[in-house]
């Protein structure tokens, strides 16, 4: 509700075109697709590489490089289809792999927002780093400074008044009564 709320208040409903980049947790398309059932979902580019590098490590040596190149210029063409013939050849070699199964599920299920060349040409973008950082900058630097403890509600009116000051919102907060 606190998503649906905040994003009212920044007019997203009146929004031509609304575009979500997030990590590939079930929960956060379940909650956009509820709130925003018409916002383009993009899966982290990042996150979606991090797989692929874990499964590049349960490869013979040799051929670890080429295989990793190979597969993430497929992903980065939006090839998903490929990707997953390259990781079902590798389940091939290494059948009992969950890992290589994991990431197979993983691909399959989110096919349409992994069309990354797609999503580049249309000039979105396709990794969530600008607000991960934001977030580290907002919650990491103040909140977790060693020797700090905070309630919820002390943590919440916290981040927010540092995200209002770090976006130069500061003047629009209303004054407390």
């Amino acid at each position: 509700e606190l998503v649906w709320a905040t994003g009212l208040h920044h007019r997203v409903d009146q929004a031509e075109e609304l575009v979500f980049v997030c990590d590939a947790a079930t929960w956060i398309w379940k909650m956009v697709e509820h709130y925003f059932p018409n916002a383009v979902q993009i899966v982290d580019w990042y996150h979606a590489c991090q797989r692929l590098h874990a499964i590049a490590e349960t490869l013979a040596e040799q051929e670890r490089g080429t295989w990793l190149n190979q597969v993430k210029t497929a992903l980065w063409e939006g090839e998903v289809q490929e990707v997953i013939q390259r990781l079902q050849q590798a389940l091939n070699k290494h059948p009992s792999c969950e890992l290589i199964q994991s990431a197979i599920t993983y691909y399959e299920n989110n096919q349409t927002r992994m069309a990354y060349a797609q999503f580049r040409k249309q000039g979105y973008f396709i990794g969530s780093g600008t607000v991960e950082s934001a977030c580290k900058q907002i919650v990491s630097l103040r909140l977790k400074r060693p020797g700090a403890r905070w309630t919820k509600e002390g943590a919440t009116m916290v981040a927010k008044a540092r995200a209002a000051w770090l976006s130069r919102q500061w003047d629009a907060l209303p004054l407390a009564a």
